[in-house]
C-alpha cells in the first residue's frame, strides 16, 4: 500500500452530551479524530420522493489503524468536504493489515439525529 494514496483529510465526529451554564443537557457532535484517507465512491443511487429526485452516495474510506482511537458504527460520523456521512460498516483490510475500510452513507436532508 502506498501511503501517498491517503490524500484526503477526514474528521470523525463523536456524539457527546454537554451541559450548559443552567444545567440543560444537549447532544452535540464534536470532532474526535482527524486523519488522512483514500476516498472512493462505492455506489450512488437516485430515488424520487414526493416528486423530488435525490441522490444518495455511499463512500468507502481507507484509513490507517490508530492505537489511540478506533471508530465505531453507532457513535461516530465522518465529516468529509463539508458533508456528513453516517458510518454503516467497518472492516479490516485483510490485504494490508494496518488499514481499516469504513463504509459510510451521506446523511439525507431533513433526517433527524438518531442519538
Amino acid at each position: 500500500m502506498e501511503i501517498g494514496t491517503l490524500n484526503q483529510r477526514i474528521a470523525f465526529l463523536e456524539n457527546r452530551v454537554v451541559t450548559d451554564e443552567i444545567g440543560n443537557h444537549t447532544a452535540v457532535w464534536d470532532e474526535a479524530f482527524s486523519c488522512l484517507a483514500r476516498v472512493t465512491l462505492k455506489f450512488s443511487v437516485e430515488h424520487t420522493d414526493a416528486g423530488v429526485t435525490k441522490e444518495t452516495q455511499t463512500l468507502e474510506f481507507l484509513i490507517r489503524q490508530s492505537r489511540n482511537w478506533m471508530p465505531s458504527v453507532t457513535g461516530n460520523r465522518i465529516l468529509f468536504q463539508g458533508n456528513i456521512y453516517d458510518i454503516t460498516g467497518i472492516t479490516p483490510d485483510y490485504l494490508h493489515k494496518d488499514y481499516l475500510k469504513i463504509t459510510a452513507e451521506a446523511r439525507k436532508a431533513g433526517q433527524n439525529d438518531q442519538y
